[in-house]
């Protein structure tokens, strides 16, 4: 009988004296063991936590990277030589985090003869702009989440497979079956409805790690990300005590389970997501928080104030995510 040996070949960067850091290493195994009560659907108080999850750095460029568990344990008949496994390396994320900055220059009578002084404070004008531009361009992520990799902004990460953040073929790293997390029939990109928002949560729910064992998400917990023209109807779905729509009296299984959010920075009117808080890797790589200055021209006395900060955005795995561009297009990506 074979044995599989991990050696320093198989872990790569990882090794110490490589040279590569990361910022974090996700381990596959624990993401498909979910036993907990609290995953089971229709449990009461289910809660979502953060869609994102913002990591602090102190480098220019930051990597993430996952690993498999080990597969499940086999029969050993009576003095035979115990099966070997191993565990495999997943792929890398690498993020490289972008300069943003603004300023406003006001002139030194302006700011010497304001009555409303709270209400003209520039710095906290442009601290709201950074906020601003931060949710905004995290909220993009999704605008992209059916664009290749390769046009994506500058400052938007994706997965090391190379596929968009929802593809009809995202590969598996020990070779197996491509998978999906996005509509692929006849007419691929269905509308929001009930109906295809359960087809999302069988579909979330049987999502397989690099192993092809079954992840850990789509039991409960969720986010259901809806732009403002699907709000009213994602909510009748999902808060309603007995199933939208029906003369029945079919329980809502949804209540309690899916949370949703509406997002001003979503631009599409008909595109939505369902999201495992727990399982998805958004991530907002944050190297530098804002920061204020100002400056006074000594010629003029008008003082520029100005804010700076750098960070990016990125999804470092698709699992626990299922998105529709919601608009019966056809999609190949």
């Amino acid at each position: 009988m074979s044995v599989s040996i991990e050696t320093r070949a198989t872990w790569g960067e990882l090794i110490k004296g490589v040279g590569v850091q990361f910022a974090e290493v996700f381990n596959q195994g624990l993401n498909s063991y979910s036993m907990a009560v609290d995953d089971a659907i229709a449990t009461p108080g289910n809660k979502p936590s953060l869609l994102a999850k913002q990591i602090p750095t102190d480098k220019a460029v930051e990597h993430y990277i996952q690993k498999t568990g080990l597969n499940y344990l086999s029969v050993t008949p009576e003095g035979k030589a115990f099966n070997s496994d191993s565990r495999i390396l997943g792929y890398k994320t690498s993020v490289t985090s972008q300069l943003f900055s603004s300023s406003v220059t006001v002139s030194y009578q302006a700011v010497e003869d304001r009555d409303y002084k709270q209400q003209l404070d520039e710095f906290a004008d442009l601290s709201t702009s950074a906020k601003e531009t931060m949710d905004k361009l995290f909220f993009d992520m999704f605008n992209y989440a059916f664009t290749a990799q390769t046009s994506l902004p500058i400052w938007l990460y994706g997965y090391g497979d190379g596929k968009p953040l929802c593809s009809i073929s995202h590969p598996r790293k020990d070779g197996g079956a491509v998978q999906l997390n996005t509509f692929s029939a006849a007419t691929t990109q269905l509308p929001y409805s009930e109906t295809n928002l359960e087809l999302m949560r069988v579909a979330l729910n049987r999502q397989l790690d690099d192993r092809g064992k079954p992840a850990k998400g789509g039991g409960g917990k969720l986010i259901l990300l809806v732009p403002t023209e699907l709000e009213k109807q994602a909510v009748i779905d999902t808060k309603s005590t007995k199933r939208s729509g029906t003369a029945n009296n079919d329980l809502n299984i949804y209540d309690g389970v899916m949370t949703v959010i509406a997002s001003k920075w979503l631009t599409s009117s008909t595109a939505y997501f369902l999201i495992d808080p727990r399982v998805a890797r958004l991530i907002i790589s944050l190297r530098q928080g804002a920061k204020s200055h100002k400056f006074t021209d000594p010629n003029t006395l008008a003082t520029t104030f100005y804010i700076i900060c750098r960070f990016a955005i990125a999804w470092c795995d698709w699992r626990g995510i299922f998105g529709s561009l919601g608009d019966s297009s056809a999609y190949a990506l």
